[in-house]
């Protein structure tokens, strides 16, 4: 049986996504102890790996879809902030499980937003993707209560908004190349970080070069993921 190319392309896309949580993950515990400044370094990091796209792929200006764009960069940031938040307050063997989430929620999303039918099977993992995830959440005691605690319902806000993301990349896809929507886009998303300054004051966010190692790998990660998703949305 031949694996189709965008099955290829999202499990390429969830191996580096998970890199890059894990690395972010390390920040969190060991070199950044303010999850502000966190998240002001998480998206600063990611621009120079950003910048190789325009060099190695055709990246032109949106004329059309530009709204899709900029809807895209507010959900997506904003879900990075509840994820920064999420992982002070759990370990990654917490969060791991919910990408699954986000995964059934761009299926619903597709479904009622974009139109898209996929087979019934499909519809199923759907189903125990969402039964999964609270499952993960439940404690020891069983007890379903876990599951509305503040990491949790952290990160089920950033499944939701990067889920909507993704169904903003899904319509402007259809103005534009991959390559165009994911620069602009992710370029406008890191730069909604800069607001944080004016907010603590710039000497707040004095770190050395050791602290945020650990995020530049992780911004390669997540370009490596980043491109390998919108070519997943591309070729299938």
């Amino acid at each position: 049986m031949i694996t189709q190319p965008f099955v290829i392309f999202s499990l390429i896309a969830a191996l580096s996504f998970g890199l890059s949580q894990i690395a972010n993950k390390f920040s969190s515990k060991h070199t950044i102890s303010d999850p502000w400044i966190l998240l002001f370094y998480q998206e600063l990091c990611f621009l120079p790996f950003l910048f190789i796209y325009p060099i190695l792929f055709k990246v032109g200006f949106p004329r059309d879809g530009i709204e899709y764009v900029l809807l895209y960069a507010v959900a997506f940031f904003t879900g990075n902030i509840f994820f920064t938040r999420a992982i002070y307050k759990l370990d990654i063997s917490s969060i791991a499980p919910f990408f699954q989430l986000q995964t059934a929620l761009i299926a619903i999303m597709a479904f009622i937003f974009l139109k898209e039918r996929f087979p019934v099977n499909n519809y199923l993992y759907v189903t125990i993707m969402i039964i999964g995830s609270i499952l993960v959440a439940i404690d020891e005691k069983m007890s379903i209560k876990s599951y509305f605690k503040i990491g949790i319902l952290l990160i089920i806000m950033q499944q939701i908004l990067h889920a909507s993301s993704n169904i903003f990349a899904g319509f402007g896809l259809k103005e534009m190349n991959q390559f165009t929507f994911l620069f602009w886009g992710d370029l406008l998303s890191a730069l909604m970080v800069l607001i944080l300054i004016p907010m603590m004051g710039i000497s707040k966010f004095k770190v050395n070069f050791t602290q945020i190692k650990p995020l530049l790998i992780g911004g390669f990660f997540s370009t490596v993921g980043a491109t390998s998703l919108f070519t997943a949305f591309q070729t299938n």
